[in-house]
C-alpha cells in the first residue's frame, strides 16, 4: 500500500510520460513500468484463467506482465523471427493475444492478430496476405489453419504457442527495438461486414495519438475497466495502453455477449466499460438486475453508433461524478470510430435525465478533422448526406501490401470511412447509414439506420431491428419481448410509423425466433450484407 503523495507523484510521472513524444504503443509497458509505483499490484483480472509463467492465474500484475511479454519475445526469437517480420496470433479469445502484441513489438516485429472466430480459410488467408513468418496458434485451430495455409502454397511455421510451458527469460537488451513515430506495430483486421477482412496498419506513434490528451484527466482516479470487445481487436490493444498510462486496472469477462458482460460486471465491478454497440444492445435488451449493474459509471461504445433506445436503458444504471459529487444514473460515450480510424473520431455523451439526438456523432475531436463529401470531392452543405471524410493523426496509413485499395479509400488527403453522413450549422454529425447499406428505393435512397432508429424508439415491443435491402424493398427482421407477436400486425404498425416518419415502409418484416435468425459477425456486428443475400437485395446503393 502507497501513500497519496506518492500516488500522486507517479501520476504527475504518468502524465509527463504521456506527453512524450517517443511514446507509443511499441514501448507504453516498459516506459510504465519505468515509472509505477506498484508494479506488484494487480493489473488485470479476469473470470477465465490468465496465463502465467507458473500457470493459469485470476489476476496479473504489471510486472508479472512484462515477465510473460519478455519470455514471449526470447520464444519468438528462437523462432528466427526479427525486425518487421510477420507474426499472425490465431487463438480461442484470451489475454495472449496481448502478451503477444507486448513481446513482438519490443522486437521490432509485427503482431498479425487475428480473431480466433473467423473462419480457418479466411484466416489463413489474411495471414498469407500480410506475408507472415509464423503462426502462432492452439490445438483447435492449428489443424485448419494448417491445412489452409498448405493449400494456398504458403509455408510459414505454424506453432501451438498457446499451450507452450514458458520458462522466466529476460529479454536481452541488445534485441530490443526503439520505435519511431511510423515504425508498425500491429496488422489488424477490419471487421468483415462488407466482405473479406481487410489489413488495418497501425504504427507507433498513430495508436497513442488519440488518447494522449485523455491520460492526465484519466490518471486522478483510480477506475476499473471491464474490456468486453475481443481481445484480438485493435480496439482492445488501444485500450489496454490507454489502461498502463492511466493506471486503471483492467477487468476480462469471459465472453463478449451481453449475459457475459452482465455476469462479468456484477462480479468484478467496474467503473468502465468498453465495447461495440452490439454489445452493449443485447445487454441493453436483458433484464438485467439494478444492482449487477450498480457500479457503472461510463460506458464506452467504439465502432458503429447506438441506437439511442438502447443507450437510454444503459444510463438508468449505476452512478456517475459530476465535480465532487456523486449523481444516479451513468454516462454513455459514442466513441464512433473503425479499425482505419484509429480511434474514436467523434465523442458523443449521453448522461442520465438528459436527451440526446438520434444518430448524434457530436463534433470531431480536437485531434482530427472531418469533413463531408459528394461524390466530386466537394464538400456537402449542412443537412446534406454525403462520405464521411477524415484527416488525423489516428488514421491508419493504409492497408498491409495493397496500394490500391488504401489510395480508394482516399479523396482529397481525407480518409473515406465507408459511412454516410450529415452536419449541421453548428458542425455536429449525424450518422445515417454505412454506404454499402443504404438502400435505393423509388424516388431516392433510404437510410436503414435511421429507419431502425425510429422503428426502435416508437415501437416499444421491439428490442432490437434490423433493415436491409429486399427484392421488393425494405425488408426487416425484428426481435420482440413477445414470442407470440404476429408478425403482419407489427409490419402494419411499423410503416404506419415509417410513413409518418418519411420513411418508405418495410416490403416484409421477419420476427426472430432465435439467435441465429440474425447473423452476426466476430466482433458481434450484424452481418447485413448476409441477411440482404438471404434476403435477395441489392448489394448496395
Amino acid at each position: 500500500m502507497i501513500g497519496r503523495e506518492e500516488l500522486e507523484v507517479e501520476r504527475a510521472a504518468r502524465r509527463r510520460l504521456a506527453a512524450d513524444p517517443e511514446l507509443g504503443a511499441g514501448n507504453a509497458l516498459r516506459r510504465v513500468l519505468e515509472v509505477s509505483a506498484r508494479p506488484d499490484a494487480p493489473f488485470v483480472v479476469a473470470e477465465r484463467p490468465l496465463p502465467g509463467l507458473h500457470g493459469p492465474a485470476a489476476e496479473l500484475s504489471l510486472a508479472e506482465v512484462d515477465a510473460l511479454a519478455q519470455a514471449w519475445s526470447c520464444w519468438h526469437l528462437d523462432h528466427g523471427i526479427g525486425r518487421r517480420d510477420r507474426v499472425a496470433v490465431y487463438l480461442d479469445e484470451s489475454f495472449e493475444y496481448l502478451l503477444h502484441f507486448f513481446a513482438l513489438t519490443q522486437i521490432g516485429a509485427i503482431p498479425v492478430l487475428i480473431n480466433g472466430r473467423m473462419a480457418a480459410d479466411t484466416a489463413a488467408a489474411h495471414a498469407a496476405r500480410t506475408g507472415a513468418a509464423g503462426v502462432v496458434t492452439d490445438r483447435a485451430h492449428a489443424g485448419p489453419v494448417r491445412e489452409h495455409l498448405a493449400a494456398s502454397g504458403r509455408r510459414p511455421w505454424v506453432d501451438v504457442g498457446a499451450e507452450v510451458r514458458l520458462e522466466p527469460r529476460p529479454l536481452p537488451e541488445r534485441s530490443r527495438h526503439r520505435h519511431a513515430a511510423e515504425d508498425p506495430i500491429l496488422i489488424c483486421h477490419s471487421s468483415g461486414t462488407t466482405g473479406v477482412p481487410k489489413p488495418v496498419i497501425w504504427t507507433h506513434g498513430q495508436a497513442v495519438a488519440g488518447f494522449r490528451h485523455q491520460v492526465a484527466r484519466a490518471a486522478r482516479h483510480e477506475e476499473t475497466l471491464l474490456l468486453a470487445l475481443p481481445q484480438s481487436h485493435a480496439a482492445a490493444v488501444a485500450f489496454t495502453t490507454l489502461s498502463l498510462l492511466a493506471g486503471h486496472r483492467l477487468a476480462l469477462p469471459a465472453g463478449f455477449d451481453g449475459a457475459s458482460v452482465v455476469r462479468a460486471i456484477a462480479r468484478l465491478r467496474p467503473t468502465m466499460a468498453v465495447a461495440f454497440a452490439g454489445t452493449f444492445a443485447e445487454v441493453a435488451t436483458l433484464d438485467a438486475n439494478a444492482d449487477d449493474l450498480a457500479s457503472m459509471q461510463t460506458w464506452i461504445s467504439i465502432g458503429d453508433a447506438a441506437h439511442q433506445a438502447h443507450v437510454g436503458r444503459l444510463v438508468r444504471c449505476g452512478r456517475h461524478r459530476s465535480g465532487e459529487r456523486s449523481l444516479p444514473g451513468s454516462i454513455f460515450v459514442d466513441g464512433f470510430g473503425s479499425s482505419e480510424l484509429g480511434w474514436g473520431i467523434f465523442s458523443h455523451a449521453t448522461v442520465a435525465g438528459r436527451a440526446s439526438a438520434d444518430r448524434c456523432l457530436g463534433t470531431p475531436q480536437a485531434f482530427a478533422r472531418a469533413a463531408v463529401l459528394r461524390d466530386d470531392g466537394s464538400e456537402a452543405r449542412p443537412g446534406e448526406v454525403g462520405m464521411l471524410a477524415v484527416q488525423g493523426p489516428t488514421v491508419s496509413p493504409g492497408y498491409w501490401g495493397d496500394s490500391d485499395l488504401t489510395y480508394r479509400s482516399k479523396l482529397r488527403g481525407y480518409w473515406l470511412s465507408g459511412d454516410l453522413v450529415y452536419r449541421d450549422e453548428h458542425d455536429r454529425f449525424y450518422h445515417v447509414d454505412r454506404t454499402t447499406d443504404a438502400i435505393p428505393v423509388a424516388g431516392g435512397v433510404a437510410y436503414s439506420l435511421l429507419m431502425e432508429e425510429l422503428l426502435l424508439a416508437r415501437l416499444p415491443e421491439l428490442l432490437d431491428c434490423t433493415v436491409v435491402a429486399g427484392p421488393g424493398g425494405p425488408a426487416g427482421i425484428a426481435r420482440t419481448g413477445r414470442p407470440d407477436a404476429d408478425p403482419e400486425a407489427l409490419l402494419r404498425r411499423a410503416n404506419d410509423v415509417l410513413r409518418k416518419g418519411g420513411h418508405p415502409p418495410l416490403a416484409t418484416l421477419q420476427i426472430a425466433r432465435s439467435d441465429g435468425d440474425i447473423p452476426i459477425g466476430v466482433t458481434r456486428k450484424v452481418l447485413k450484407r448476409q441477411l440482404r443475400e438471404q434476403q435477395g437485395g441489392n448489394a448496395h446503393a
